[in-house]
């Protein structure tokens, strides 16, 4: 038998499988990956009408969910997955750049008409997108009361009454606050109690959205949310009714000293706190070393109203002007030397910005410095 026959009944016998070319595998790519990992949240959407949400119980969700939040914000996987986004997931609404642009834009923040029809809410699209990895919505039984209360903020907002501060951090989550997430006004009514999942705290809230529905969605989502474009109604310190209850005064007297170690500080200014009236706090002045031994002039007065803590709000003011602080030693009418406090040296411009930063509660990321006289914002390392 020649090689020829030896060969031909090797590759004819019984192991003759073991010569027959392996099949060539497709190599998957990075892009593969993506496009099959897009189409697993695509189907999700698509059979349970809603978005994965990434603090669920159910690990598989939670997973999409946390995939869908990292495709939406790379541009690169944007661009690779559009013509796959049958359902129009990866088309976000544009953040407005200022609080202007936000106020002019057509949104329902401001707008009376429709916008507690809840049956105009569509099936897909901008509400789905909005809501991200929150919970599913439902419509607000008995919303007639958290109407009333919308439509009180949106007109506070309109007569400037309240601001919008930017939402910077989760400890601004809290409990009756009202807060805007892509041009939505919400109210948190409940906050449940704390649970472990996955080994992590977590407690959800009972949130009434403006157009008439409500999510339990967690604490820690609806942060998420809020920090892409989220802003807090506040109330704004500059424009408080008379008739709201004070829990304090911010005030801003001048010496009427005719003392020279007084007279010769250029724009010097008591700023302080009190729960007590102003009127009985400077009353007898002259005879109070606090005052220098002299009467004073009120400058102005702010009400603090609400959640503004008169403590907090006077450690921060500290902090503030704290290089512009003016050490004096005043003679009181014993003979002894005090040095008093809250006194400063610095324009009525750069006190007047002080009190709006605590308005709109910015004022915890700037300071004041005496040798430019310039308000400057706080480092990261500060």
């Amino acid at each position: 038998m020649d090689y020829f026959e030896q060969l031909k009944k090797i590759f004819e016998g019984q192991d003759a499988y073991l010569f027959e070319p392996k099949e060539k595998h497709k190599i998957t790519t990075t892009n593969d990956r993506l496009i099959e990992s897009f189409q697993q949240i695509t189907e999700f959407v698509q059979k349970n009408n809603r978005l994965p949400n990434k603090d669920s119980d159910d690990l598989k969700e939670a997973v999409l969910g946390t995939r869908l939040g990292s495709i939406r914000i790379d541009k690169d996987k944007i661009k690779t997955l559009t013509k796959y986004d049958e359902l129009g997931l990866l088309e976000l609404d544009k953040v407005p750049e200022s609080l202007e642009e936000l106020f002019i834009s057509d949104t329902d923040l401001f707008n009376n008409d429709g916008i507690f029809d809840v049956y105009s809410l569509p099936n897909k699209g901008r509400t789905e997108k909005n809501i991200g990895d929150i919970a599913e919505r439902i419509k607000v039984r008995e919303f007639e009361k958290y109407k009333k209360m919308f439509i009180e903020k949106q007109n506070g907002l309109k007569l400037g009454n309240y601001k919008l501060t930017r939402f910077t951090t989760v400890t601004e989550l809290k409990l009756h606050n009202f807060y805007i997430t892509d041009g939505i006004m919400c109210y948190i009514d409940e906050i449940g109690q704390q649970k472990k999942v996955f080994g992590r705290q977590k407690e959800r809230l009972r949130v009434i959205f403006e157009n008439g529905t409500e999510s339990n969605i967690y604490l820690r989502s609806l942060s998420s949310q809020l920090y892409k474009d989220g802003y807090i109604v506040d109330e704004n310190i500059n424009n408080i009714k008379d008739n709201d209850i004070a829990v304090g005064y911010i005030y801003i007297l001048k010496s009427l000293s005719s003392d020279p170690a007084v007279t010769t500080i250029k724009d010097l200014y008591k700023i302080g706190v009190t729960t007590d009236t102003v009127e009985s706090r400077i009353k007898n002045a002259e005879n109070n070393p606090t005052y220098l031994m002299a009467p004073v002039k009120t400058v102005a007065i702010y009400k603090l109203t609400g959640e503004y803590r008169p403590v907090k709000v006077e450690s921060l003011v500290h902090r503030f002007f704290a290089d512009a602080k003016v050490d004096l030693e005043i003679i009181d009418n014993f003979g002894r030397i005090y040095i008093p406090d809250e006194w400063y040296s610095a324009p009525i411009e750069a006190i007047e910005e002080m009190v709006d930063k605590i308005g709109d509660k910015s004022i915890i990321n700037f300071y004041y410095e005496s040798k430019t006289q310039q308000i400057k914002e706080m480092s990261k390392n500060e």
